[in-house]
Parts: C-alpha cells; sequence; structure tokens
C-alpha cells in the first residue's frame, strides 16, 4: 500500500456531457471539467470525449470512480444494455488504474461486480451528491439542475431521504424534471407565449431551446453550453432572437432585441413555476424546518437561488460541502463528479496499491 494517497478522479458519464473532477492528495477538489458527450450519435462519443478529458486533467495515475445517467441514451436497448457497455468502454480506458463504479446505497463496487449491480448504477448520481449535501446540511432540499435534468432530493437527519428509487417513480415524485437551462426545448415549458398584447400559440418544433432563453438573458457563459443550437448557427443575442422568433411563427426583424428579452424572460418563468411546483411537491411530504435551506448545485442554480427566495427560504450553495477553501464555483456546476471524488478519496484512497 502507498504511504500516501494518491489523486482521485470522478466521472459523471452523461448523455450529454462527460464530467470529471479531480481531487488532490489531500482529497480537495483541484479540477472540474466539463466536455461535450452526444451518447445517441454513438459510443465512440464516449471514447472521444475519454480521451480529451485525460488530456485536460493531466494526470493519469490515480483511482477513477464511475457514475452515470447516459444509459438512458437511445442508442442502448434497455438500461441494462447502457450501463453495461458504458462500462466496457470505460474499462478499455482505464486499463491501468483502479476503477470503482458507484452503485448508489450499494456504495462502491469493483467494475468486474458491475454487471450484477446494473439497476442500482443507472443514475444513481443524484445519490452522490445529496449524500454529501445531506453531510454539510442537517436538512433541507438540495436541487441539481443541469442542462437537461433538475434533480430535487430532500434531506433530514443528515440522510438523503428520496422517495423514487428510480428514474420513474422520481419522475412521480416530483424528485426528477425533464428540465434544465441549455437543452430543454420550449415547447416543454408553455403552450403560448405574449406577443405584443395577444397570446401565440406556440410552433410544436425544436426551433428554440432554454440555452437561446438565458443567453438572451445574460446568465450562461460559452463553457455551460457547449452543444449545437437548434439551427447550427451562432449564440450571440440577435442569434437567440431568431430562434425565439420562430417558436411565435414571425421573425425577429421586426421587433427591437428588448422584444425578445421579454419574451425569453417569459419562458424563465414558466421554467421557474415547474421547478417551484416541484419543490412544493417534494415539500408536501417531509418535515422539514422552514428555516432548512435550498441547496443549489448545477449550471442552472440561478433557479435555485429564485425558488428559494420566492419561498422565503435560504438559499446555499452546494460548493460549500465540498470542502475547498475558498469554494471553487466550478465545482458546483458539475455536483456529481465533484462529490463522487471526494466521496471515493474519503472511502477508496486505502484501496489504491
Amino acid at each position: 500500500m502507498l504511504s500516501r494517497p494518491l489523486a482521485i478522479s470522478g466521472w459523471d458519464i452523461g448523455g450529454a456531457h462527460l464530467k470529471a473532477a479531480l481531487t488532490d492528495s489531500q482529497g480537495r477538489i483541484a479540477a472540474c471539467i466539463q466536455l461535450p458527450c452526444p451518447l445517441w450519435q454513438g459510443l465512440e462519443k464516449l471514447q472521444q470525449a475519454f480521451s480529451q478529458m485525460q488530456l485536460e486533467l493531466k494526470n493519469k495515475d490515480c483511482l477513477a470512480a464511475i457514475t452515470m445517467t447516459g444509459e438512458l441514451a437511445d442508442l442502448f436497448n434497455d438500461r441494462d444494455e447502457g450501463v453495461i457497455k458504458i462500462l466496457e468502454y470505460a474499462s478499455q480506458h482505464f486499463q491501468n488504474i483502479p476503477v470503482y463504479v458507484f452503485a448508489g446505497t450499494q456504495g462502491f463496487i469493483s467494475l468486474e461486480q458491475a454487471a450484477k449491480y446494473t439497476e442500482a448504477i443507472a443514475s444513481a448520481n443524484y445519490l452522490a451528491t445529496s449524500q454529501l449535501a445531506a453531510r454539510h446540511w442537517k436538512e433541507g432540499l438540495f436541487l441539481d439542475i443541469g442542462s437537461t435534468t433538475s434533480d430535487l432530493i430532500p434531506c433530514k437527519d443528515s440522510i438523503p431521504c428520496p422517495r423514487g428509487k428510480n428514474d420513474q417513480e422520481r419522475l412521480a415524485s416530483g424528485e426528477l424534471l425533464y428540465s434544465g437551462v441549455t437543452r430543454t426545448p420550449l415547447i416543454a415549458l408553455a403552450r403560448r407565449a405574449p406577443l405584443e398584447g395577444q397570446w401565440i400559440r406556440l410552433a410544436a418544433e425544436w426551433f428554440a431551446t432554454t440555452a437561446d432563453v438565458y443567453h438572451l438573458l445574460g446568465r450562461l457563459s460559452p463553457s455551460d453550453d457547449l452543444h449545437p443550437s437548434a439551427d447550427n448557427r451562432g449564440k450571440q443575442p440577435r442569434d437567440c432572437a431568431r430562434r425565439l422568433a420562430r417558436m411565435v411563427g414571425t421573425d425577429s426583424k421586426h421587433w427591437p432585441l428588448p422584444a425578445w428579452q421579454g419574451l425569453a424572460a417569459y419562458f424563465a418563468e414558466q421554467q421557474c413555476q415547474q421547478l417551484t411546483d416541484a419543490v412544493f411537491q417534494v415539500l408536501s411530504r417531509v418535515d422539514i424546518s422552514p428555516k432548512a435551506p435550498l441547496i443549489g448545485a448545477g449550471i442552472g442554480r440561478f433557479l435555485v437561488a429564485e425558488c428559494a427566495r420566492r419561498l422565503r427560504r435560504p438559499y446555499a450553495d452546494f460548493s460549500e460541502a465540498l470542502d475547498i477553501h475558498p469554494p471553487i464555483p466550478i465545482s458546483a456546476d458539475h455536483a456529481p463528479a465533484a462529490a463522487l471524488a471526494r466521496l471515493a478519496w474519503e472511502q477508496l484512497r486505502d484501496k489504491i496499491h
């Protein structure tokens, strides 16, 4: 056994992005990176993202811990197949280092055992983040708002207490929303929108996404939005306005930019209302103090702060739970990878030989 623990990397393999975090030898998050990985286009995209990420991290001599949601990608026949094939690719990439897989309440298991625990492994990344959040805040509601989905996990007595144990149950319980701040089609947020004093029915097309909304409102950075836009064109305000105009059957040239920013604000409000409804649903079954915070993670956690304001609850940022001084905001942007790296450092560092 080594006399000192090496760095540990945490990997969150999603259907649209690959995220990784790296600890230093003391378990502090030293790096946190996101790369595009459109898994629906083929597993070779994962191979490419793995290779690029290893170059970005610049550290190959460390234990790797893996979690995922990418098994839901539609190139797989079912989720079991997705878990197995993703881990097959991971095993090819991490050939000379120890690899462990996060299996939710089962904890970390070896790569060789993973085929027996596919249900526990599938989409378990929310449990890594909520475990760390619950340990830091005795009670509260943890919300991770990413590019595509939002997770809502209540924590009580320093323990995460979700009702849902899989995605289907979590969708029913309000603990999982397919609503994110870059990839969500606007037709998923509303059926009509206001323009010049009239309600306009929206085109049921993928003309624009929430990325256009939050670029127009100045809430996204280029590193938050790594995928092509709906029309594969630019992401400047005039480009986003052009796509937004298509949703209401017109052209952006007919109104000034502030009109399109106003329409973007309407869609942002609809998304925030969806999220607030889910918060009320989750809180309706869990006895959490009115003083307990909403804990925000993900690139869309500015929406968590807004929900906290509306509910008159404190807001806390997940980066506080990662024991980084001062906190690194990007570590909360990609919370599952950072949380996994931290948990793996605590639980697995003695397994490095």
